[in-house]
């Protein structure tokens, strides 16, 4: 589980405008205000499937509602293993609560600045590379939020192709792991 966020605006592309003092400027489609959305999500490490919620704010109702969310997508399972990064909000009253009422749900912290130990965010990067790098729908974010939805709903019957990807299938550390029976 993790969470990621994206603007309005698209990195670095070829739509650069000459200033007058010759500096090159990004177009921006006219909107001064470069919004971010944010998303969180959770890859499923045996299956590829990706689950995750989106919003303006992913703050500790969210991450709860998301928690349940997980909850029932998993239901018919004993436990679940939620692997997550230190962000504070997963320690907050709140968050505790709602785990508390998910015993399915049992939460497993990374090491503080540890990213590359979470697959998802090799998700992240692969959402950023193929639908935000140099996109141009800063004048259509209704349809940007759409098109990042439509990426991560391509998984949500799972993917070898995503595993592979984020390096649970094949030769990988995470993927020796895996076959070395640590999935439960």
């Amino acid at each position: 589980l993790d969470e990621m966020g994206y603007h309005r605006w698209p990195s670095a592309s070829p739509d650069w405008l000459a200033r007058a003092d010759g500096f090159p400027r990004a177009e921006h489609g006219g909107h001064d205000n470069n919004q971010q959305w944010r998303v969180i999500g959770a890859l499923n490490a045996c299956t590829g499937q990706v689950s995750y919620l989106q919003g303006y704010i992913i703050g500790r109702k969210q991450v709860g509602a998301f928690y349940r969310q997980l909850a029932d997508q998993y239901a018919h399972f004993d436990k679940v293993y939620v692997i997550e990064d230190n962000w504070n909000i997963h320690t907050h009253p709140d968050v505790q609560a709602t785990l508390k009422q998910l015993p399915l749900l049992e939460v497993v912290g990374l090491p503080t600045y540890a990213s590359w130990l979470n697959p998802i965010e090799k998700l992240w990067r692969w959402t950023r590379q193929t639908v935000l790098h140099r996109h141009r729908l800063s004048d259509s974010w209704e349809e940007l939020k759409q098109r990042v939805a439509f990426f991560f709903d391509q998984f949500k019957d799972g993917s070898q192709e995503l595993l592979r990807y984020v390096g649970l299938l094949g030769d990988g550390k995470f993927a020796k792991a895996l076959k070395a029976g640590y999935r439960t």
